[in-house]
Protein backbone atom coordinates (compact mmCIF):
# COMPACT_ATOMS: atom_id res chain seq x y z
CA UNK A 1 0.00 0.00 0.00
CA UNK A 2 2.79 2.51 0.64
CA UNK A 3 3.87 2.25 -3.00
CA UNK A 4 0.32 3.09 -4.18
CA UNK A 5 0.16 6.08 -1.83
CA UNK A 6 3.53 7.28 -3.13
CA UNK A 7 2.43 6.80 -6.75
CA UNK A 8 -0.70 8.91 -6.22
CA UNK A 9 1.24 11.55 -4.26
CA UNK A 10 3.89 11.89 -6.99
CA UNK A 11 1.30 11.90 -9.78
CA UNK A 12 -0.75 14.55 -7.97
CA UNK A 13 2.29 16.76 -7.37
CA UNK A 14 3.50 16.43 -10.97
CA UNK A 15 0.11 17.46 -12.31
CA UNK A 16 -0.82 20.09 -9.69
CA UNK A 17 -3.81 18.10 -8.45
CA UNK A 18 -5.20 19.76 -5.29
CA UNK A 19 -3.99 18.12 -2.07
CA UNK A 20 -7.53 17.37 -0.85
CA UNK A 21 -8.26 15.49 -4.08
CA UNK A 22 -5.07 13.43 -3.75
CA UNK A 23 -5.98 12.61 -0.14
CA UNK A 24 -9.52 11.54 -1.07
CA UNK A 25 -8.25 9.35 -3.88
CA UNK A 26 -5.66 7.72 -1.63
CA UNK A 27 -8.29 6.96 1.02
CA UNK A 28 -10.66 5.45 -1.56
CA UNK A 29 -7.86 3.40 -3.12
CA UNK A 30 -6.75 2.14 0.29
CA UNK A 31 -10.27 0.93 1.06
CA UNK A 32 -10.84 -0.64 -2.38
CA UNK A 33 -7.46 -2.39 -2.44
CA UNK A 34 -7.83 -3.69 1.11
CA UNK A 35 -11.22 -5.14 0.15
CA UNK A 36 -9.72 -6.84 -2.92
CA UNK A 37 -6.79 -8.22 -0.93
CA UNK A 38 -9.08 -9.41 1.88
CA UNK A 39 -11.99 -10.87 -0.10
CA UNK A 40 -11.25 -11.39 -3.80
CA UNK A 41 -8.83 -14.28 -3.45
CA UNK A 42 -8.63 -17.53 -1.50
CA UNK A 43 -6.24 -17.47 1.45
CA UNK A 44 -2.68 -18.08 0.29
CA UNK A 45 -3.41 -17.10 -3.31
CA UNK A 46 -1.02 -14.70 -4.99
CA UNK A 47 -1.98 -12.57 -7.97
CA UNK A 48 -1.49 -9.11 -9.37
CA UNK A 49 -3.70 -6.09 -8.86
CA UNK A 50 -3.23 -3.33 -11.43
CA UNK A 51 -3.73 0.33 -10.53
CA UNK A 52 -3.63 3.06 -13.19
CA UNK A 53 -3.99 6.77 -12.56
CA UNK A 54 -5.25 9.02 -15.35
CA UNK A 55 -5.69 12.75 -15.53
CA UNK A 56 -8.47 14.22 -17.62
CA UNK A 57 -9.62 17.83 -17.76
CA UNK A 58 -11.14 18.51 -14.35
CA UNK A 59 -10.81 15.01 -12.96
CA UNK A 60 -8.40 12.36 -11.75
CA UNK A 61 -9.29 8.73 -12.38
CA UNK A 62 -7.98 5.55 -10.77
CA UNK A 63 -8.63 2.24 -12.49
CA UNK A 64 -8.15 -0.95 -10.48
CA UNK A 65 -8.09 -4.33 -12.18
CA UNK A 66 -7.90 -7.76 -10.58
CA UNK A 67 -8.66 -11.37 -11.47
CA UNK A 68 -10.23 -12.17 -8.11
CA UNK A 69 -13.74 -13.42 -7.44
CA UNK A 70 -16.41 -11.38 -9.22
CA UNK A 71 -17.77 -8.65 -6.97
CA UNK A 72 -19.74 -5.58 -7.95
CA UNK A 73 -19.38 -3.14 -5.06
CA UNK A 74 -22.15 -0.98 -6.53
CA UNK A 75 -24.63 -3.84 -6.09
CA UNK A 76 -23.88 -4.14 -2.36
CA UNK A 77 -26.66 -2.83 -0.14
CA UNK A 78 -26.12 0.53 1.52
CA UNK A 79 -25.49 0.39 5.27
CA UNK A 80 -28.55 0.96 7.43
CA UNK A 81 -27.58 3.91 9.61
CA UNK A 82 -30.94 3.80 11.40
CA UNK A 83 -29.76 0.67 13.25
CA UNK A 84 -27.46 1.29 16.23
CA UNK A 85 -23.81 0.40 15.56
CA UNK A 86 -23.90 -2.62 17.87
CA UNK A 87 -26.93 -4.00 16.03
CA UNK A 88 -25.54 -3.68 12.49
CA UNK A 89 -24.12 -6.50 10.45
CA UNK A 90 -20.40 -6.03 9.75
CA UNK A 91 -19.31 -4.81 6.35
CA UNK A 92 -20.54 -2.35 3.77
CA UNK A 93 -19.11 0.79 5.33
CA UNK A 94 -15.98 0.76 3.16
CA UNK A 95 -17.98 0.80 -0.06
CA UNK A 96 -20.17 3.57 1.34
CA UNK A 97 -16.99 5.47 2.26
CA UNK A 98 -15.59 5.09 -1.29
CA UNK A 99 -18.86 6.31 -2.84
CA UNK A 100 -18.88 9.29 -0.46
CA UNK A 101 -15.33 10.32 -1.33
CA UNK A 102 -15.54 9.87 -5.11
CA UNK A 103 -17.73 11.70 -7.61
CA UNK A 104 -18.12 8.61 -9.76
CA UNK A 105 -17.59 4.90 -9.09
CA UNK A 106 -18.07 2.34 -11.87
CA UNK A 107 -17.60 -1.43 -12.00
CA UNK A 108 -17.51 -3.94 -14.81
CA UNK A 109 -16.51 -7.59 -15.01
CA UNK A 110 -14.98 -8.40 -18.37
CA UNK A 111 -12.81 -11.28 -19.62
CA UNK A 112 -12.44 -12.71 -16.12
CA UNK A 113 -11.31 -9.40 -14.63
CA UNK A 114 -12.90 -7.03 -12.11
CA UNK A 115 -12.49 -3.41 -13.18
CA UNK A 116 -13.26 -0.66 -10.70
CA UNK A 117 -13.07 2.97 -11.80
CA UNK A 118 -12.87 5.79 -9.24
CA UNK A 119 -13.25 9.37 -10.41
CA UNK A 120 -12.75 12.59 -8.45
CA UNK A 121 -13.54 15.94 -10.07
CA UNK A 122 -11.66 19.13 -9.22
CA UNK A 123 -10.85 22.60 -10.45
CA UNK A 124 -7.29 23.80 -10.87
CA UNK A 125 -6.17 26.43 -8.40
Amino acid sequence: MPSIVAMVEIFGAEHAVPRTVVNDLNLALDEALNNIISYAYAIGTEDEISVRILLRPGEIVAEIEDAGNPFDPLAAPAPDFSVPVRGRKPGGLGIHFIKSLMDEVAYIRRTGMNRLRLCKKFTMA
